[in-house]
């Protein structure tokens, strides 16, 4: 009888383990399967996550920074950020990225201050004019209406600018004369851009014009040595004139509201 005790007490001794093993490696499936729950869950999220924001913490984390750092401070007059844009906008601001710096990646390539102010200003329009598009109301002197006044004193201003380079004009140095075609050509893509966002798309068809002949213009001026009356010759300088008196007028009319 001691000896059979014995050999209960050994075949014990060995089913134990066994059994001891069992119970601890149980939990394991239970652990398996709330990581694959988890790993899942990521998955379920809503929307396409933005890609300039997501790349922000990438392995091009660095330059996305600096680049919507930089976007930020365009954004400033907007009184916005890009992050707090929707999602329309800063599509239009991508796009403006791929416009200018085809080729480049915003994870790669570092933009510059001009750089970032050119996409804003390109997929935005001036900041002043920022949530006038629609329909301009009658009564009070909204930013719309603040924003034709200036596009009709502007159109004056290219007007009479364009008859002092005409033959029997004002002579200037050739380096003002740039300039001056510089800055009617960017006063006209202002138009071009606020004739309809303001609500006066009736200045739209010559405000194209009058960008698209001011750049022709400026290409002119910047590649030749001569005066820009020889340049441009007298039937462009008159027709310029011609589009930025037009315009004038239909400004005026659209901030009267006729």
């Amino acid at each position: 009888m001691p000896r059979f005790a014995r050999v209960l007490a050994v075949a014990l001794a060995c089913a134990l383990p066994s059994a001891v093993r069992a119970q601890t490696a149980a939990p394991a499936e239970p652990t398996l399967e709330r990581r694959t729950v988890t790993g899942t869950t990521p998955a379920a999220g809503i929307g396409e996550p933005d890609p300039w924001v997501s790349s922000y913490i990438g392995l091009g984390g660095r330059t996305a920074r600096l680049n919507l750092a930089q976007l930020d401070r365009a954004l400033a007059p907007y009184r916005a950020t890009y992050s707090r844009l929707d999602p329309a906008d800063r599509a239009r601001i991508r796009q403006a990225f791929d416009d200018l710096m085809p080729g480049q990646r915003f994870t790669r390539y570092q933009i510059s201050e001009p750089q970032a102010r050119g996409m804003v200003y390109l997929a935005l329009g001036p900041s002043e004019w920022r949530g006038c598009d629609g329909p301009r109301r009658r009564g009070g002197r909204s930013r719309c209406d603040m924003a034709i006044d200036s596009m009709s004193r502007d159109a004056a201003r290219i007007h009479t600018t364009m008859l002092s380079m005409s033959r029997t004009g004002q002579r200037r140095p050739h380096a003002e004369e740039v300039a001056a075609v510089r800055a009617m050509n960017e006063a006209a893509r202002v138009m071009a851009v606020g004739a309809t966002g303001c609500g006066c798309p009736a200045a739209r068809g010559d405000a194209d014009m009058l960008f698209a002949s001011t750049r022709d213009a400026m290409d002119a001026v910047e590649r030749s040595t001569m005066p820009a009356w020889m340049s441009l010759g007298d039937q462009r300088v008159q027709r310029i004139a011609r589009l930025s008196d037009a315009l004038e007028r239909t400004f005026l009319r659209c901030q009267g509201g006729g």
